[in-house]
């Protein structure tokens, strides 16, 4: 059952989506007088915030403050959310008249992320906080491209869940200040499994009665049956029946068997 390997992205997805929902925040440093004077925009990666402290201290000029970070900290399924096992999203594959791409329903599953902003000044941390929580009420929605590949595009809502702040004051000289704001979600997002090929089904075989009141079973069998020369072979025929398409005229050969 494991063991085939497909990678739909779904996890990444999710990554790159909740860093571009805070990729674009600013703060301002203004003079006395109200003026502006400087405009910083304010970077985020992903990972832990510990990993971007250390490097303050060690006083490596590629990492400064402010800045944020952002991690998953936990996968939890959730149930509330389950959809129909057996249902599936079907899509014609590419140009195909013949062929489709099928998957199952996604399992829903919440993301708790924690989203780390990071200052030396409270004004700073304040301008980003501010340009943040008024968003949240307590849930922010996203479209997102789900499965470029199926034409999936979904709601996916962000909630906030909680929002404390640290000042690591406490040190020697040499240790930098940094004022923590720390930031918990949840995302209510979507993993989708293997993506199947499904052909064109080209010929219909049942059993159809009830065997009731003396009334026999029969097996019915149902395929396509063409109605023009396909193969330029000036006859029509079996071969000509094999390959129709949706795209030819075409009609059905019925075949009806009683059972014992």
């Amino acid at each position: 059952m494991f063991g085939q390997h497909f990678y739909n992205k779904n996890i990444r997805n999710i990554v790159v989506l909740f860093g571009t929902v805070f990729n674009d925040i600013n703060i301002q440093r203004t003079k006395s007088d109200g003026t502006v004077e400087r405009q910083l925009k304010v970077p985020i990666a992903y990972g832990p915030s510990e990993k971007f402290l250390a490097k303050l201290n060690q006083k490596d000029n590629s990492y400064s403050i402010p800045r944020m970070s952002f991690e998953i900290t936990d996968y939890v399924y959730d149930a509330t959310r389950k959809l129909q096992t057996t249902k599936k999203y079907k899509k014609v594959k590419g140009a195909s008249v013949t062929e489709l791409n099928t998957i199952y329903n996604p399992v829903p599953y919440d993301f708790n992320i924690t989203l780390t902003v990071m200052v030396r000044y409270s004004d700073d941390g304040s301008q980003i906080l501010e340009q943040i929580l008024p968003f949240f009420t307590p849930e922010f929605h996203v479209a997102m491209n789900e499965m470029s590949t199926m034409g999936i595009v979904r709601d996916i809502p962000i909630i906030l869940n909680s929002v404390s702040t640290e000042d690591t004051y406490e040190g020697d000289f040499i240790t930098r200040r940094a004022l923590l704001h720390t930031l918990e979600f949840t995302v209510k997002a979507h993993i989708y499994g293997k993506t199947s090929e499904q052909g064109i089904i080209r010929e219909v075989d049942a059993n159809i009665g009830a065997n009731l009141n003396d009334k026999k079973d029969v097996n019915m069998d149902i395929k396509p049956k063409a109605v023009t020369d396909l193969n330029d072979d000036e006859v029509i025929d079996a071969a000509d029946n094999a390959l129709t398409t949706p795209a030819n005229d075409f009609g059905f050969i019925e075949t009806i068997t009683d059972l014992p």
